[in-house]
């Protein structure tokens, strides 16, 4: 038994070593977004059956197994560092969720099938996200960026931040 608990501990901390190397170097820190900005996100998405939903850097799912409680047609996220990764699949088996939760990074992968993206990523990395929106999504796609413009793209709608609420400024954009 000792010897278990050992090597999860250890496991624990390459993890967590790892998750902090990520963390660094990509500049990805772990935020978790506030069920009420969630909600709101949610909304503001005006989300459908046909939808197919992809979340950006979708840390511990939320987010994305809300989108898909609104019966989505389908729903991904992206996330790269290896413990809120690991945090996402736990959340996502506790809610008996169908959500995909893949553990890589969405500029290495094509984003062309979604009708509605999430993201809530830090504004260094929104130049290059507005390139690859503009390039990769259909016309028609929503866009709804978590607290941050998107560099490049000019809002179609602002949820301005609300302090009694305490939910961020929203940015919704169409392709």
């Amino acid at each position: 038994m000792t010897n278990i608990l050992l090597i999860g501990m250890f496991i624990f901390i390459v993890l967590f070593g790892i998750t902090m190397v990520v963390h660094i170097v990509c500049m990805v820190p772990y935020v978790p977004t506030n069920n009420r900005t969630v909600k709101k996100m949610i909304a503001a998405a005006k989300l459908t059956k046909k939808d197919v939903v992809f979340d950006l850097g979708c840390g511990d799912g939320r987010l994305l197994i809300a989108a898909e409680k609104n019966h989505v047609k389908r729903s991904i996220g992206f996330e790269i560092a290896p413990l809120v990764y690991l945090l996402a699949l736990a959340r996502k088996f506790l809610s008996k969720s169908k959500a995909q939760i893949k553990f890589k990074n969405f500029f290495d992968t094509s984003i062309s099938d979604a009708t509605v993206v999430f993201c809530y990523l830090i504004p260094a990395v929104m130049p290059n996200l507005a390139t690859k929106l503009q390039t990769e999504c259909k016309k028609g796609t929503r866009i709804i960026s978590n607290t941050f413009q998107i560099i490049g793209m000019t809002p179609y709608k602002v949820l301005k931040k609300n302090p009694v609420d305490r939910t961020p400024s929203i940015y919704i954009y169409h392709v």
